[in-house]
């Protein structure tokens, strides 16, 4: 980062290179529809590339670059109407035939979970995506968030319940 703001635009594409797979993966579950997400990625460092003069050198770069994202989304929401209902691309890879029971059951469950997942609040959609961000520690998430890592362990618990039973909800409409 500091190579980019010391002009070198260059460099963005080394940390598009680096970072663009797993804030895709963020982007994409907090909104569920892909050729939008690429849109959205591409935005995110279209400001690294504008905003690059409020980077502080020596900070964490990920937190900040997460922030923008939020930001991002946060820009697209205000364009759509309030809580609009995250559609989920069924676009998926055929079960392996060797496996296909395993395979299925295993699809599945995956889609049954992103399933309650979208039906949280995006506040604790989000939390939870940040929380199983490896990148990404409490202490980061709490300066996003502009909490204490005790305050987001809470609510990471708290939406995790939440989680829990929206899932096992949708399972017993479904039986």
């Amino acid at each position: 980062m500091a190579h980019v703001q010391a002009g070198e635009t260059a460099h963005v594409g080394t940390l598009f290179h680096r970072h663009h797979r797993p804030l895709f993966g963020y982007l994409y579950r907090m909104n569920g529809h892909g050729p939008l997400c690429e849109d959205l990625v591409q935005e995110v460092f279209l400001r690294v590339l504008r905003y690059a003069h409020t980077f502080k050198p020596g900070s964490a770069f990920k937190p900040w670059l997460y922030q923008i994202a939020r930001n991002v989304l946060a820009d697209h929401w205000k364009r759509l109407p309030p809580e609009v209902p995250l559609a989920l691309d069924s676009a998926a890879e055929p079960p392996d035939p060797d496996h296909f029971l395993q395979r299925l059951e295993a699809d599945q469950d995956h889609h049954n979970l992103l399933s309650a997942l979208a039906c949280l609040p995006r506040d604790k959609r989000e939390l939870l995506l940040l929380s199983r961000n490896p990148d990404l520690s409490y202490e980061d998430i709490a300066g996003l968030l502009q909490s204490t890592p005790g305050a987001i362990k809470v609510r990471v618990h708290r939406a995790l319940n939440d989680l829990k039973a929206v899932f096992f909800r949708n399972q017993e409409v479904r039986s």
